[in-house]
Parts: structure tokens; C-alpha cells; sequence
């Protein structure tokens, strides 16, 4: 019984829409809308694509013409591909033979970073940033540790903290044991850690 009526209620709106028409909400005037233009759609050849062994170091030779990371859905996933540790302005930084093989993921989180006597907080994270990721130091004396605004990962063993124009090399460092790293400034090849 209420099934019947459900159904009537249903069939008795319907036809009530029919009847009134949709003319005055514009929804059943099909003959005043314009057709969209027909121009033609212009086509290039794409390029070959790069094979992965000219990146025998490195496997993420996937970059955009901006120099930045491909985004995927994750974000995380995307990485930068950068054949050389330094800008012009710094010297080559060359890696331990201690040093261990890292991931991305060994660096997340929050860190204490240390200048000689001092020390500050650095916080380490894999939102895509210009020249990486983001990374960024709080209560930090020295102004270069101050300007700490991206990092990346070089050749599986070094990290490279970048200032906020994503070029400028901050400092260097490796591990060599989980939960510590060690480097030096780029600018005036001092020592530096971070450890938590």
C-alpha cells in the first residue's frame, strides 16, 4: 500500500513537471543555445623520452621544464634531478666513504640542529618545495641556518639544505649511524650536525 502510493506520488510529479514545462527555468529551450566553434585542433610531434641510464645515479629523471619536480597524486613520490651538489658560489661537496645509503623517509621530523655551542630546531617534511622539499629551522643565531627553507637528497648519501631561493646551498651532510648527521656549511666549510 505505501509502496503504491510512493509510486503514484513519483508518477503524478512527473507528469506535473511535464505539464509545466521547464520553458521559464531555461531548461527545456534547446533552440537559443549556440553552437560551439569548429576549429581545428592543432597537433606536434612529441619528443623521445629520456632512458633511465643516462641517470645511472639516480632514478627519478622525470623533471619539468621548470627545472621543478613532477607532481604526482602523492606528492611525495616526485623528485628532483640535480647532477651536481653546489651552486657556483660553493665549492664540489664530496661524500664519505662511511656515509650509508638513505631514503627519503630517514630524514622526517623534527631534528636538533647544532652550530659549534649552539643549537636550534629543524623540521624536515616531503611537501614539494622550490629546490625539493620543505625544510625549516626555528631559533637558529646564525643567519644562514635561519634561511633553511628546502632540502633534497643527492646520490643517496648526501643531504643538501637549500636557502629560500632553492638554489643556494645552506649546508651538507651524511649519516654514517641512524638518527645522526654530520656536515659543514657551505659557505664557510664549518661544522654542523643534526641528531634528535
Amino acid at each position: 500500500m505505501i509502496r503504491n502510493c510512493a509510486l503514484v506520488g513519483i508518477c503524478l510529479l512527473l507528469s506535473g513537471c511535464a505539464t509545466g514545462g521547464f520553458g521559464q527555468f531555461g531548461g527545456n529551450n534547446a533552440s537559443s543555445v549556440n553552437p560551439a566553434p569548429t576549429t581545428p585542433v592543432e597537433s606536434q610531434q612529441l619528443g623521445a623520452l629520456i632512458p633511465n641510464d643516462q641517470y645511472p645515479n639516480q632514478s627519478y629523471p622525470m623533471v619539468g621544464n621548470s627545472g621543478q619536480p613532477i607532481n604526482n597524486a602523492m606528492g611525495a613520490e616526485a623528485e628532483l634531478a640535480s647532477p651536481t651538489y653546489g651552486d657556483a658560489n660553493t665549492q664540489e661537496a664530496s661524500v664519505p666513504a662511511a656515509a650509508r645509503e638513505l631514503k627519503r623517509t630517514d630524514l622526517l621530523g623534527a631534528w636538533t640542529l647544532t652550530s659549534g655551542a649552539s643549537q636550534c630546531k629543524l623540521n624536515v617534511n616531503l611537501t614539494n618545495w622550490t629546490g625539493g622539499y620543505r625544510a625549516s629551522s626555528r631559533g637558529c643565531n646564525d643567519s644562514d641556518l635561519q634561511r633553511i627553507n628546502a632540502w633534497r637528497l643527492d646520490a643517496d648519501k648526501l643531504v643538501v639544505f637549500l636557502a629560500e631561493d632553492g638554489v643556494s646551498v645552506i649546508a651538507r651532510f651524511y649519516s654514517d649511524m641512524p638518527g645522526r648527521f654530520n656536515g659543514q656549511a657551505a659557505l664557510d666549510g664549518r661544522a654542523l650536525s643534526f641528531f634528535r
